[in-house]
């Protein structure tokens, strides 16, 4: 269930969209009353994946709202940025678009899409699972089975195959609903990462050769995992976060496997994706929490964010163990299940 947890921030950005394929102007106004912006904050949008083409840039009023038109061909989903914070994806299917911050609920309500309802009951379905003190991640699967079966021909499909990728493995299932969507959603960002993603799988299958990671550790040395595997180490690589909850819920597991594991030959190698800026809170976070493993830093390079990418890293925490010889014997350790999994391969 921690993985599944990390969905739930993902869920209240989302949203879905229908066919179109038109040239047209679309407004999109909001209504920022209750977040913590403030007047002057730079507004901006973007389609989703296309990195900084910026389709229109405003500020906040006053009133704490902006209006904005784009110019789209075709329905696509639009990234709402607000002083340099992503707090929205916007369904566009040729109308225009208003936003709404809910306060009580906390979050944003988005009309003006005829496939935003669809997508919200389906995520309102979603969210009474993850309530569900006996859901599974194949709850979500099953989910996920239906909404895209009945959505192949439009982006509610493509973006609800988004939860398969963040919850189940990137397995043939994921890859047959994938090859199920309708061919004209080709163009959409979201359809080419999936696609890197599939050809990326390879990295992930049992017995993959080690994608090495080089990165700098708490006293700016270079520490390479490929290298700890030589010495003759099992290294668990695990990609983590302070700010995560679920990732801090699976520490004491950590903890605990480390001390009994490491004289066995095991090294955790724990890369960090907290945000710039925060080096001396990670250190010291990790000073509290007895993480006495190796831990290096991977925000500000490159290497580390590239790596996730090719082991299809979508959520985290997210962790590989891989032997001596550099070949993965395990992924996705969770709670009591790590000593288990650990004993069955580190004797």
């Amino acid at each position: 269930m921690n993985r599944l947890m990390t969905l739930i921030g993902a869920m209240a950005l989302m949203a879905g969209c229908a066919g179109g394929d038109a040239a047209k102007k679309i407004t999109i106004t909001g209504d920022l009353n209750g977040t913590p912006f403030v007047e002057g904050n730079i507004v901006t949008l973007s389609v989703y994946g296309e990195g900084e083409d910026t389709l229109a840039e405003t500020t906040l009023d006053k009133d704490m709202c902006f209006s904005a038109e784009v110019e789209l061909e075709g329905d696509t989903f639009v990234l709402l940025n607000v002083d340099g914070n992503d707090v929205a994806f916007i369904a566009i299917d040729g109308n225009d678009i208003a936003i709404d911050f809910d306060e009580e609920a906390y979050n944003f309500d988005i009309e003006g899409s005829k496939t935003q309802d669809i997508i919200m009951a389906a995520e309102e379905r979603l969210g009474e699972i993850f309530m569900r003190e006996d859901a599974t991640e194949e709850d979500i699967i099953a989910l996920v089975d239906e909404v895209v079966a009945a959505n192949r021909d439009n982006l509610c499909g493509l973006h609800f195959l988004r939860y398969y990728a963040m919850v189940g493995s990137l397995d043939e299932h994921f890859v047959e609903l994938f090859n199920s969507l309708d061919k004209s959603l080709a163009n959409q960002p979201m359809y080419e990462s999936y696609a890197a993603q599939i050809k990326n799988i390879k990295n992930t299958a049992i017995g993959a050769d080690l994608q090495d990671i080089v990165l700098p550790n708490t006293e700016g040395e270079m520490v390479s995992v490929a290298e700890l595997c030589k010495s003759g180490k099992w290294v668990l690589v695990d990609f983590w976060a302070t700010w995560c909850g679920p990732c801090r819920g699976e520490i004491p597991y950590l903890v605990a496997a480390y001390e009994k594991f490491a004289p066995k030959g095991l090294e955790i190698y724990g890369v960090s994706f907290d945000r710039n800026g925060t080096e001396d809170k990670w250190k010291q976070f990790l000073e509290d929490n007895n993480m006495t493993w190796v831990n290096v830093w991977g925000t500000d390079t490159e290497g580390a964010w590239s790596v996730a990418e090719h082991l299809n890293v979508n959520a985290i925490p997210a962790n590989f163990l891989y032997s001596p010889e550099g070949k993965l014997v395990a992924k996705s350790l969770r709670g009591e299940d790590v000593e288990k999994i650990l004993a069955e391969h580190i004797k």
